[in-house]
């Protein structure tokens, strides 16, 4: 009795143990779920294949512990295996099933129950891989065992001794698998790798813009094409992922790239917002002075494992140091610019550091790998709003250099054209200064020779009177009289075109215009040639219309006429006619004095207004004149804005007109 009891009792056990055993494992019997596998690891030495089946606690497996990963065998004989057991629902029959596999720093083989159903990555050639993308890697229905415990392996081949941690795989339907692994590598390696292009494109851009603007001698462009090459550099090692070997050179130029970025960085941002820029350069150099040891610290390691380790000592501190920098800086421009752009550029360097807190957290505590890093697009961020704001400053600067080039366009014209009226001003100053220096030269020969003869005429017939008035007749005392009389009439009328003539030339004759009897006046001017006339019996015929009123200076005109007339009369044969008309014409009125004379040759009508060519003949009772007043009279009318010209031919008269505007007074 005692014996069936205690066979009952060990059965009962036995049957406990066995139910433990079989479902105290993770069983699957819901696709529309994910199941996260929990891993058993085992160091062992490098058997491919090996270890993969079989009971955990028999071959030595542990409970896989990601803060601490086994790291005893020499590096060129360790394999870890990660073993997860779970159990198929049989209602999974007719699904299809996937294992999303993370990216992970080895090659890998995955088993399924003792079967390869992955490879990942080459581990044959004394180096490790960086595998960047997350699989989704169909379980065989055919492998499967279902209701039974079916066995996952992970052979992992660290052949340089890292002890990275291993984010945790999961099994899940078709769709989502896709879904994920597509979301996944989206976000991670294929943003990364489109961000990295778009870098080299900010570098070259900005690097020939620094190239081809070397006169302005703007670092910022050099620094931020700098920033660029380096942000390239430190995302390298995402950018070369699969079955790429030497996985060590390129993660030494990851982290030179990081310290690189951050040294050219500082170096742009001190330069642009021109914070503490009296002390520039000491600040540069004690920036090196910083961030050398970091480079140099990176550049002795001999393998990942200890690059790792190093990179999170000092080089790791002196970034956040930098990014703490970048903040402050930021942050005191904007509080000195209080403007968008300045509160742009703080924020996403808030952000930056923010992105690199999170990422830390995921590497340095959490000891796995976040689902997207923050840090890559971040500091693309950063390059792009910098990209952005440099832009719209070189667009400023362009439209500004554009407007002053064009300032300095118009300046250059207008000074071209204020050198050319100077010019014109001196030429005329000069030809002015000629002309009267030539009318100065005139004016001192007629009062040396044509004043001087009439006062020599008039002393030598005064004395004749004088001396042997008893002894002339009274015919001959006559005729002396009368030449006395014409003599000094001669002289007068000279003396008085002479000096309206200096008056005209040195601006001293005022023009005041005032109503005119056109016809009262000419009259008053024959009047006084009237003697002149009479003695050459040489009718003057007024044909001015009555009533003809114009606005005139009176004095000016009347001297105008008068030389006309006189002038007519002294070319004129004796019993000869001079004609005075006037007709309207526009907006001028037209007056004329024709003559029956002598007339002018064409060579004589070319050089009767130039004070250079000025020259008087004698008129027909052999009348001297000084030539001067046709000058006077074309220089008059001309101060009335009208014009005056001449037609005549030799030996049949002569007609002088002018024209004086019709003005409302």
């Amino acid at each position: 009795m005692k014996i069936n009891t205690i066979y009952k009792v060990l059965l009962f056990v036995l049957f406990v143990l066995f139910g433990f055993m079989s479902f105290s494992q993770k069983v699957y019997n819901d696709s529309s779920k994910r199941l996260y596998l929990d891993y058993s690891i085992l160091e062992s030495e490098l058997s491919e294949g090996s270890y993969i089946q079989g009971d955990l606690l028999e071959l030595g497996y542990d409970d896989y512990n990601k803060d601490n990963i086994p790291n005893v065998r020499s590096i060129d004989n360790r394999m870890l295996t990660l073993r997860s057991d779970l159990i198929i629902d049989s209602t999974l029959l007719n699904e299809n099933l996937y294992l999303v596999f993370f990216p992970v720093d080895y090659p890998s083989n995955i088993y399924l129950n003792g079967k390869l159903i992955c490879k990942r990555g080459n581990y044959k050639n004394g180096y490790t891989n960086r595998i960047h993308y997350s699989e989704n890697i169909y379980l065989p229905n055919d492998f499967i065992l279902y209701n039974q415990i079916n066995e996952l392996a992970f052979q992992l081949y660290p052949m340089e001794g890292e002890t990275n941690p291993i984010n945790k795989a999961f099994i899940t339907n078709a769709k989502d698998a896709s879904k994920y692994v597509f979301l996944r590598n989206f976000f991670g390696i294929k943003i990364i790798m489109a961000l990295a292009f778009c870098g080299f494109v900010f570098f070259v851009f900005y690097l020939i813009t620094y190239i081809s603007r070397r006169e302005y001698y703007n670092t910022q462009y050099l620094y931020f094409a700098l920033m660029n090459l380096f942000f390239i550099l430190s995302m390298i090692n995402n950018v070369f992922s699969y079955n790429f070997t030497n996985t060590f050179i390129i993660e030494v130029i990851s982290r030179l790239g990081f310290q690189l970025a951050m040294i050219v960085g500082l170096f742009f941002l001190f330069d642009y917002t021109k914070i503490l820029i009296e002390k520039n350069r000491i600040i540069k150099y004690l920036i090196l002075l910083l961030f050398v040891p970091a480079i140099v610290l990176l550049l002795f390691q001999k393998n990942t494992f200890d690059l790792f380790r190093v990179n999170n000592t000092y080089p790791i501190l002196i970034l956040t140091l930098g990014n703490i920098t970048f903040i402050i800086i930021s942050f005191l421009y904007y509080k000195r610019e209080r403007d968008a752009k300045s509160f742009i550029l703080f924020l996403i360097y808030v952000i930056n550091m923010l992105a690199g807190i999170h990422d830390s957290i995921f590497f340095a505590i959490l000891k796995t790998k976040p689902y997207a890093l923050l840090l890559p697009y971040s500091v693309f961020l950063m390059n792009l709003v910098i990209f952005f704001i440099l832009a719209v400053d070189n667009s400023r600067i362009y439209h500004l250099a554009s407007i002053k080039s064009e300032e300095l366009k118009s300046l250059n014209e207008n000074l071209e054209l204020l050198v050319e009226e100077r010019t014109q001003k001196i030429i005329d100053y000069t030809n002015d200064l000629e002309n009267t220096n030539k009318t100065k030269d005139k004016f001192f020969s007629i009062i040396a020779h044509d004043l001087k003869n009439p006062f020599n005429s008039i002393i030598g017939y005064s004395e004749i009177l004088k001396t042997e008035y008893k002894e002339l007749s009274e015919e001959e005392i006559l005729k002396d009289i009368n030449i006395l009389y014409s003599t000094s009439k001669n002289g007068y009328i000279l003396l008085d075109n002479l000096l309206q003539w200096a008056q005209s030339q040195t601006n001293q004759i005022k023009f005041n215009p005032k109503k005119i009897a056109l016809r009262k006046l000419t009259q008053e001017c024959i009047d006084g040639v009237e003697n002149q006339s009479r003695f050459k019996n040489i009718e003057i015929i007024n044909k001015i219309p009555e009533n003809t009123e114009i606005s005139a200076d009176e004095n000016l005109l009347k001297t105008i006429i008068r030389n006309l007339l006189s002038n007519a009369v002294k070319y004129t044969s004796r019993k000869g006619i001079v004609i005075v008309k006037s007709e309207f014409s526009g907006n001028n009125i037209e007056i004329s004095v024709k003559d029956t004379g002598i007339g002018i040759s064409e060579k004589e009508k070319k050089e009767l207004f130039l004070i250079e060519k000025m020259h008087s003949r004698l008129g027909t009772n052999n009348e001297k004149g000084s030539g001067l007043g046709l000058i006077i009279c074309r220089e008059f009318v001309e101060k009335h804005g009208g014009t005056m010209f001449v037609t005549s031919e030799e030996g049949f008269g002569s007609e002088f007109k002018f024209t004086i505007p019709l003005i409302k007074i």
